[in-house]
């Protein structure tokens, strides 16, 4: 059976998708597999599914000179084409908020069946989705699943589970649905402690002063442990100046990585003792290696995305739930945090 796997979504989503795409790929053979994935996260499926073929669409979120979706449409022509003679046994989209052009590419392949959660977009609709996504359904006869309710998984890794159960036929546990990464290679234990302490937003980011508190009350536990800081190219400023705030703080023995391709960032925190965090891919990745970690979450769409672990020493501090949305750091005092590191060290 060779399948069609549309998935154009950042490298934290993506991740959340490995496990159900792991299965898949033993059950029908990784070969037959044809992901669609976002040109920035291509690299990352095509090392962890090499038998698989990788297409890389490119999705820009920012205008510059055209129309943002203009622009898009432009520099997927290549790949539409492709796709208009591609023909597979089935189709699936492990998105659940999808986009036009998103609607667009999971209906160009052939395919006998074609299977994906309801759109969630469609709750608050522009005035033309609704009439695009009828249509979608009278012409290509989707099998179209509700999107799951709050339960053990968090709903977007258990939207993903249900859809790889429909297409396979069978039970799919929640254990088999839960992320995977594989290292590129052998594990080689290295002992230190990795902070990551940026996301995409900075909204989600804990300050460095909080971190630099933490580091202190858990400076017994860490020992001579070095302390490894990542970030994105992007973020090198950025870094640097969380660097100089926990040297002020008095943080010593703590270097400055250079940025990676994500294989070996995967590598990276996959052979760390303990991978400090917030809501960002560090996490997931994380918990795709069965890394210890204590992940500091502004709860942004609780369990949608996270919490989960495979393991158990992946801990996610998250505010509670009535508490401001703009002030939940507040709520994740450093003490609490330290606490969480002691737990996942022991």
């Amino acid at each position: 059976m060779r399948v069609f796997v549309l998935k154009p979504d950042a490298i934290g989503d993506f991740i959340l998708a490995t496990g159900c795409l792991r299965l898949l790929a033993r059950e029908i053979g990784e070969e037959n597999l044809l992901l669609a994935v976002r040109t920035d996260v291509a690299p990352l499926a095509q090392s962890q599914f090499p038998s698989a073929t990788v297409l890389p669409i490119t999705l820009r979120t920012k205008r510059r000179i055209l129309n943002i979706t203009t622009v898009n449409v432009i520099h997927n022509l290549p790949v539409w084409a492709r796709l208009l003679a591609t023909r597979v046994d089935a189709a699936i989209c492990l998105r659940s908020m999808r986009a036009y052009l998103h609607t667009i590419t999971f209906y160009l392949p052939r395919a006998k069946r074609r299977i994906a959660c309801e759109n969630l977009l469609l709750a608050n609709p522009r005035v033309r989705r609704p009439a695009v996504e009828r249509f979608a359904t009278r012409a290509f006869h989707p099998t179209l699943l509700p999107y799951p309710p709050a339960g053990t998984l968090p709903t977007d890794i258990e939207a993903n589970r249900i859809v790889i159960e429909a297409l396979l036929g069978r039970p799919i546990s929640s254990a088999e649905a839960l992320p995977s990464l594989t290292p590129s290679r052998p594990l080689s234990p290295q002992g230190n402690w990795l902070l990551a302490p940026f996301s995409s937003s900075k909204a989600k980011d804990y300050p460095a002063a909080l971190w630099a508190e933490v580091l202190r009350s858990t400076a017994p536990l860490r020992g001579d442990a070095p302390l490894h800081l990542a970030a994105a190219p992007n973020q090198s400023d950025r870094l640097r100046d969380f660097a100089a705030t926990l040297h002020a703080s008095g943080i010593d023995n703590l270097s400055i990585l250079a940025p990676r391709p994500l294989e070996d960032y995967i590598q990276t925190i996959a052979e760390s003792a303990l991978v400090l965090t917030v809501d960002t891919a560090a996490a997931h990745m994380a918990c795709a290696t069965g890394t210890p970690a204590v992940i500091v979450s502004a709860g942004q769409h609780p369990g949608v995305y996270a919490p989960y672990s495979p393991n158990a020493r992946q801990h996610w501090i998250l505010p509670p739930p009535n508490h401001p949305k703009k002030e939940w750091r507040s709520a994740i005092p450093p003490a609490l945090v330290a606490n969480h590191i002691a737990l996942a060290t022991a």
